[in-house]
């Protein structure tokens, strides 16, 4: 096989990414625009030297899935955003149930999921700047290239980030602010970070590639819509978006939020949860048991603790909860230091008198890598009486499992439980309850 050939192949399962994946003398081949259970025709983009996988993409359907539909978004097809848009939202969960037990091995007892559409649900959303000089979009990365999809009226966005985004946009072009050139490396704007409350606030992050900006302090002078205004800098390579030697340019400089009825705060650096009113779900069963029961006990340990919401939901049955986390700002609302969970849980195991050790629960709700060997090994050695995982991702869900039930682990699973929190896309939020053997 090689770039610009055509093949026929049928999709079998899903990538993270949504694409299709199917198989062809020998090689994995991802095709965008496929469906799980659909035949088509296939130019190839992409042959790796390296490994059996190819990319492509779908020129013509053999057959069609029955919950195929015209997408509702006018920029589908050149986003990467919403690769499941071509699906009805039934279908998207019947079908990331039969991924999730297929491919991962991970059964649930059902898929949770909101109201609305699968729309408008997004309340932080990072965007690329790209163009001319009063021509500029934002956008998003078109995946594996610096080519920008215009991401305007996105329909996932909160309304609240559309119209600041829109103002945004107006504004920088009525003074013909320079976007940054990621090939040439040459520019002023780079990125735009949105965060919404969810009522109206919006706190706005304007990233730069440089410290010295040319028309950033005019283009703040003109924007109405947003609460609050901070500057970062960003000149390293490659797509993390977030800024370093942040200033604060106007207004309040963090948003006041709530999930599952606790409050917490989120600065223009700050993580928030694209999807509160989901995540706030999946963050009750996290502290729960699968049948809606309340554990209690003497002691919690909240691992990758976050803004601190699983944190103030333990202590309402907990004697003691102590939380960890590692982002600096996270950290500080928790009134910890930032800690890495591998030193923290370290530093537990080496105090064989420590109050910390057998917890009566471990929460822990780790980044997409999972909780990986050394952190297993650690909970393992905990021997906590209960342990309640979340995970984003179901591939590194399903090695933690093998690692904390094998036959070298302290636990044993009771039930998974999914939650639906970025429609249109692959993505699935799952928690696991386990208990110690």
């Amino acid at each position: 096989m090689k770039p610009g050939e055509t093949i026929t192949v049928m999709a079998e399962t899903l990538s993270r990414h949504g694409d299709g994946v199917a198989h062809h003398e020998g090689c994995e081949v991802h095709v965008a625009g496929l469906l799980p259970g659909e035949t088509g025709d296939v130019e190839l983009d992409y042959v790796s030297k390296q490994r059996p996988r190819a990319h492509g993409t779908a020129i013509q359907r053999r057959n069609t899935h029955p919950g195929r539909r015209p997408a509702p978004c006018p920029h589908h097809g050149r986003c990467n955003g919403c690769p499941l848009m071509e699906m009805d939202l039934p279908s998207q969960h019947v079908l990331k149930r039969e991924e999730l037990a297929r491919e991962y091995g991970v059964e649930v007892d059902r898929l949770v999921v909101l109201d609305g559409g699968g729309q408008r649900y997004r309340w932080s959303a990072k965007r690329v700047v790209h163009g001319e000089p009063g021509s500029l979009i934002l956008g998003s990365y078109m995946r594996g290239t610096h080519n920008v999809a215009d991401m305007t009226g996105c329909l996932v966005d909160h309304p609240d980030v559309v119209r600041c985004a829109n103002e945004l946009v107006e504004q920088a072009n009525a003074i013909g602010v320079e976007p940054f050139d990621e090939l040439n490396e040459q520019g002023d704007l780079r990125y735009a970070w949105f965060k919404t409350d969810g009522r109206g606030q919006v706190l706005l992050t304007l990233i730069t590639a440089e410290p010295r900006s040319a028309s950033i302090h005019a283009l703040v002078e003109r924007l109405s819509v947003p609460a609050g205004i901070a500057w970062g800098i960003n000149s390293t390579r490659g797509n993390d978006l977030r800024g370093t030697s942040l200033r604060p340019l106007l207004g309040r400089q963090s948003l006041t939020l709530e999930i599952a009825g606790v409050e917490f705060h989120c600065g223009p650096l700050g993580f928030l949860q694209p999807n509160p009113a989901a995540i706030a779900l999946a963050y009750y069963d996290l502290v729960h048991v699968p049948a809606g029961g309340s554990p209690h006990g003497r002691l919690a340990l909240d691992l990758y603790a976050g803004a601190g919401v699983t944190t103030a939901l333990l202590r309402e049955r907990f004697a003691e909860v102590v939380p960890c986390e590692s982002y600096p700002e996270s950290a500080r609302q928790l009134g910890i230091e930032p800690q890495l969970v591998e030193e923290f849980l370290a530093k537990i195991l080496a105090q064989p008198r420590s109050n910390a050790l057998h917890p009566d629960l471990v929460v822990a709700n780790p980044p997409r890598g999972g909780l990986g060997p050394t952190v297993c090994g650690q909970l393992n050695q905990l021997r906590a009486s209960r342990l309640h995982l979340m995970s984003c991702n179901p591939r590194s869900l399903r090695d933690d499992l093998a690692r904390l039930t094998g036959a070298d682990g302290g636990y044993r699973l009771i039930q998974s439980r999914a939650f639906d929190t970025l429609p249109q896309t692959a993505h699935i939020e799952v928690v696991a309850w386990l208990v110690g053997k």
